[in-house]
């Protein structure tokens, strides 16, 4: 490395170091506030099996609705409502008789950072999901229901627990939902039955909502509002239903529709129907400015809801299946429902096509390496040196071609004297030269070409699926799924040490003209300005792969030694 690199190298390190330090000192960035933190669960435990807990009065605001208004109450407000805790392998789900439905999911194995489980709904939730009857007049989140079971707490990690709540009106009709709690899925059964129509007045349909909108879990929380959607699938095809009108969203679709549901980063929650197609799904929501610890952030909060028919009924009875849990893409095709296209992968436009092959293949390799090796980090590693193994015939000829580009590169720089004043002159003869010495010039960036699906597709599967979430690698790095924060994060250091070695690997093969000597400081460096806030596993992959482009330098050296080796 000659004297003039070092200054430049320092210089760039440093650069990354105080940039954001830099624009918060002179204001053009505002300091971020502090991360907040996640609630203490203050639910009183009761150990045994199936002992009654008091009654719970209902919340003093039961939730808030699609689009922000607080839910009705009803006029027997005073009444005191029952609470039923079940616990399953995956989760605790905390069924309210005010509502008859769900008011809290920890899911058992997903935590935040601070070592609490997940809640899938938010604190204070009213009953979700909730039936909608009369156009929306009608929720069944502001009825009272009874139990068939006493108020307390049950297991069912050892097999179901089933659970039906009856709700009856004073015309004589009911309104009955039925809980079917399973030991190791992250989805339960509900059936809905509507035994006398004729007795509720009910017409043409009913209304299926997740009424509570999800809420980030992770620590970059505006990253996680930026992944926030709301998706159907309806014929077999992806449906969006996230076209906000400014700072509101009420999008509604008819057609047969198989599923809908609301995705954040990394978890879900999905209404399936079983019985027969929902005939429409709608969406609604708002934009809301936030504080979060990376600055201010457009949070979006949005509920998304099945259109049921309901004319010419006598009675309904209609099951589901509500899964609640994490993009887990394995996981989620394993319903046979298209429920893993709610990640995304491979609906980018255009080129999603091409992509969704190697984010497949991603998905399907990976998990099995770590069955294996049993940390991600050196899976991921191992997966970059296999990739530059497979890769390496093609490295070794584009070594061939720039070294041949560093061999000529004095008769083009006598090219350029030559012909200063007359580009085109220049261009056929520098054309000529090429052929005339077997180079291909665009033969060195070929590698990296065909890398970009790849990474590509990696960056769609470490942002849309679990894998990584709360992987460690060693040391400092713990959770290989997000980025840093700042640059003075210490997850910097892997962006740092990704530059170095990007830099060193075009130093040591880039021809050394004008051009090239812009491109061996300034890529780097770009890569490190759209780097730092992606996940740690994808800027951990592209260093290895930097790192491992070495070799392809020391091999190459070594067949110039020993031309009997072949290098293409």
């Amino acid at each position: 490395m000659d004297k003039k690199t070092l200054p430049i190298i320092i210089l760039l390190v440093a650069l990354i170091f105080l940039f954001w330090p830099a624009m918060e000192w002179l204001g053009f960035v505002k300091p971020r506030p502090a991360a907040p933190t996640q609630s203490a669960d203050t639910t009183a435990v009761i150990t045994a099996d199936s002992e009654p807990l008091p009654d719970t009065v209902a919340p003093s605001a039961a939730g808030m609705d699609s689009v922000g208004a607080a839910a009705a109450t009803p006029d027997d407000s005073v009444i005191t409502h029952d609470t039923i805790f079940v616990t399953t392998r995956k989760y605790t789900v905390a069924l309210s008789s005010f509502g008859g439905a769900p008011v809290s999911i920890k899911l058992a194995e997903h935590t935040y950072r601070n070592g609490e489980q997940v809640e899938m709904l938010s604190a204070g939730a009213s009953a979700t999901p909730e039936a909608r009857f009369a156009g929306g007049t009608v929720r069944s989140s502001t009825m009272n229901f009874v139990a068939d079971h006493p108020a307390g707490r049950y297991d069912a990690t050892g097999g179901p627990f089933e659970l039906v709540y009856t709700h009856a009106t004073a015309t004589g009709g009911q309104i009955i939902k039925r809980y079917r709690f399973h030991p190791d899925r992250y989805d339960y059964d509900f059936v809905l039955e509507l035994p006398n129509l004729n007795r509720l007045g009910f017409e043409r349909q009913y209304d299926l909502v997740w009424n509570e909108p999800l809420h980030p879990t992770e620590p970059d929380s505006a990253s996680d509002y930026e992944t926030m959607e709301a998706v159907a699938m309806m014929s077999r095809q992806r449906t969006d239903l996230n076209d906000f009108d400014g700072d509101s969203l009420n999008q509604n679709l008819t057609g047969s529709t198989d599923w809908a549901g609301l995705r954040a980063k990394y978890f879900a929650a999905v209404m399936i129907p079983r019985s027969r197609p929902a005939e429409g799904v709608f969406s609604k929501g708002r934009l809301r400015q936030v504080a979060t610890s990376q600055g201010n952030a457009t949070a979006k909060f949005m509920t998304v809801g099945l259109e049921m028919d309901i004319a010419g009924a006598g009675a309904i009875r209609d099951s589901f299946t509500m899964f609640v849990g994490p993009l887990d893409y394995t996981l989620m095709k394993s319903y046979n429902v298209g429920m893993e296209d709610i990640l995304g992968i491979g609906t980018t436009p255009y080129v999603g096509w091409i992509l969704k092959p190697f984010a497949l293949a991603i998905i399907w390799l990976l998990p099995r390496m770590y069955y294996v090796i049993g940390n991600y980090g050196w899976v991921i590693i191992l997966f970059a040196l296999l990739i530059k193994l497979v890769t390496l015939p093609l490295s070794l000829k584009s070594f061939k071609s720039m070294q041949a580009m560093k061999d000529i590169q004095p008769k083009i720089d006598e090219l350029r004297k030559k012909h200063k004043n007359n580009p085109q002159a220049l261009n056929a003869d520098m054309m000529k030269l090429y052929k005339t010495a077997g180079v291909n010039p665009f033969s060195g960036c070929l590698p990296m070409l065909l890398q970009m699906p790849l990474f590509f597709a990696l960056f769609s599967v470490f942002r849309s699926t679990i894998l990584l979430r709360d992987a460690p690698w060693f040391w400092f790095v713990n959770d290989l799924s997000r980025g840093a924060t700042g640059f003075t994060d210490p997850y910097i250091i892997l962006v740092v040490l990704m530059v170095a070695f990007q830099f060193v690997s075009q130093k040591l093969t880039m021809a050394p003209n004008q051009q090239n000597k812009m491109l061996m400081y300034l890529l780097p460096l770009m890569f490190a300005f759209f780097f730092y806030k992606l996940a740690a596993g994808l800027v951990l992959y592209w260093a290895a792969f930097s790192l491992f482009s070495l070799l392809d330098y020391v091999i190459f050296k070594r067949t110039k030694k020993n031309p009997e080796i072949q290098t293409a």
